[in-house]
């Protein structure tokens, strides 16, 4: 090891370099070699897949041909089609696989339409696509696909259940298909000569380009510019001026930077004043209140912003810990992990309520920074924090309009499509119903043209307070648009119960509404949905609603009717 060091000192910048910069290159080429042929190795499993699923599927539309036509139930007609479908190129082997259901009405069939292995056990079981590939020594690669049967009212052009007693859904049993990947593995075979032949070229090509450029960038670069450093440097020492500078080489950064250093050892005195003065500006002009505490807490200095965010004058907190801003909101598990990472990561940063001087209580973004000797040990500690009241203000209105209608402070469409999705799923776990009414009002076009547009917001906002009062804590109120609106009933027991809550609904529309000094009566067309009666899903839920609500104005409005 000693002896490979001793040989890499001895080289010289150029060679080094050129040694790095071919060694990161051939790194780098034998990393996307691998990924561009795991790549291509990918895409080719794909197509492979894709095809023996394809031929699946083909087996498939085969079987309900027969099924049409009556003769599945004949073995040689089966035998017939999977010979005929085996003869395809690159087709090792089709097999057609029993489910349970058709077991137990036509039989098991021939020997190979049971399920064989595991693997069909276990397609028949849980209805999905299974695909294994299978490397048989001395013999050409595999892949195995079992593609299942499912009985369903239209499956493939046919009615499943029409032949046999089956549940919709079920597995009536699976194609399997064995197909040879001898020309895919070919083909992969020779993308990789095809990429190893560019890799070889390539890396002479650059060999060559890279020997040049090391070459211009060492001599050009580092040897001329070194050259004109030393001759100025050896003048300023031999005048002993230290107020001339080295001239810096901004074309070669490298060398330029070495002159900055040395243009900064000169005037460090100077450099060091203008920065005190400087951070004594930033530190009084600061819009960020900033607290500086000793190692054992106590506050050694504080700036204006600080006395303007918490109303504290610097002598009454100098000498005091920091604890007396403390409002008691956070717990000491807070504090705990605060210290923790203080004193583990030397900073932490975060959300914090503090407490005026007055008494009042306020959020604030906290930062807090150690400073610490040559020696390791603690001898600062340095606070900056901001008040952000009217940025927490500021979020808290955002929040609600992103999830609230801005005029009746009713749920929106989006916060109302995250509550029926979740209604609807707990509903299907426990086997419950939920109810929809979408309910628009009638004529309320007539209101806006006749006393304009103020008065119909007004309207809103009491129709939607009534609302409120028909229906329970856990049912929410949606505005959908316009004067449309939507209410969901979690949990709905009966449709007694929905049908109650239409009728109060209709019968609170009777009272009339105090808009501009006008008695204004109002009255709904309510449709109302069903899950899971009327539809499985929330976008189905809502469409039948909707025509149930067109229903209702047909018969004439200010009434309820179901889907």
């Amino acid at each position: 090891m000693n002896r490979i060091s001793k040989k890499w000192h001895a080289l010289g910048v150029q060679e080094k370099l050129h040694i790095l910069i071919q060694g990161s290159l051939i790194v780098l080429f034998f990393l996307s070699m691998d990924w561009v042929i795991a790549r291509f190795e990918d895409q080719i499993m794909t197509s492979a897949e894709l095809r023996a699923e394809e031929t699946a599927d083909g087996l498939i539309n085969g079987m309900n041909m027969l099924m049409l036509t009556g003769t599945i139930s004949i073995p040689e007609n089966r035998k017939l089609l999977l010979n005929k479908m085996q003869q395809s190129e690159g087709i090792k082997e089709l097999r057609i696989i029993r489910g349970d259901s058709v077991v137990a009405q036509f039989g098991k069939g021939l020997p190979e339409e049971q399920a064989l292995d595991e693997m069909d056990r276990e397609v028949l079981k849980t209805g999905k696509v299974r695909f294994v590939r299978i490397d048989v020594p001395g013999g050409p690669p595999l892949l195995r696909v079992v593609v299942p049967f499912i009985a369903q009212e239209n499956y493939r052009g046919t009615n499943c259940l029409s032949c046999h007693t089956a549940e919709a859904g079920s597995v009536n049993g699976a194609a399997s298909v064995i197909i040879d990947l001898s020309k895919d593995e070919a083909m992969l075979q020779s993308v990789k000569n095809w990429l190893w032949a560019g890799h070889i070229a390539i890396q002479i090509f650059l060999s060559i380009i890279i020997s040049w450029f090391v070459r211009v960038l060492i001599v050009r670069n580092i040897a001329e510019p070194v050259k004109k450093l030393q001759a100025a440097m050896a003048e300023i020492q031999r005048e002993n001026d230290l107020s001339k500078r080295a001239d810096v080489d901004e074309n070669n950064p490298d060398i330029g930077e070495m002159a900055r250093s040395f243009n900064t050892l000169v005037g460090n005195l100077e450099l060091a004043t203008d920065r005190l003065e400087l951070f004594g500006k930033m530190f009084h002009g600061s819009g960020e209140a900033i607290l500086i505490a000793n190692a054992n807490g106590d506050i050694v200095a504080v700036n204006p912003a600080f006395t303007e965010i918490t109303g504290y004058p610097a002598m009454e907190v100098l000498g005091k810990n920091p604890r007396i801003l403390s409002s008691g909101k956070q717990t000491p598990d807070f504090y705990q992990t605060m210290w923790a990472s203080i004193n583990e990561a030397g900073q932490w940063q975060g959300e914090i309520w503090n407490r005026r001087k007055s008494g009042e209580v306020y959020p604030e973004w906290l930062s807090i920074g150690v400073v610490k000797n040559q020696r390791g040990e603690v001898i600062n500690y340095i606070s900056l924090f901001a008040d952000i009241t009217e940025r927490k203000a500021a979020e808290q209105k955002i929040e609600f309009l992103a999830h609230y209608d801005a005029l009746t402070k009713l749920p929106n469409r989006a916060l109302f499509a995250d509550r029926l999705k979740l209604a609807l799923i707990s509903a299907g776990r426990n086997e419950k119903k939920v109810a929809l009414l979408f309910l628009d009002l009638d004529k309320f076009k007539g209101i806006n043209d006749t006393m304009g547009h103020l008065a119909g917001d007004i309207l809103l906002q009491s129709v939607a307070t009534r609302l409120k009062s028909c229906v329970r804590e856990s049912d929410t109120i949606c505005r959908q648009g316009g004067d449309e609106f939507m209410i969901l009933l979690p949990d709905a027991e009966s449709a007694a119960d929905v049908e109650n809550v239409a009728q109060k609904i209709i019968a609170a529309m009777t009272t009339p509404h105090q808009i501009e000094g006008k008695d204004l009566i109002v009255t709904f067309s309510v449709g109302i949905a069903i899950f899971p009666e009327d539809a499985g899903d929330s976008e189905g839920l809502v469409k039948c609603a909707d025509d149930a609500m067109y229903r209702a104005k047909e018969k004439g409005r200010n009434n309820y009717q179901f889907y």
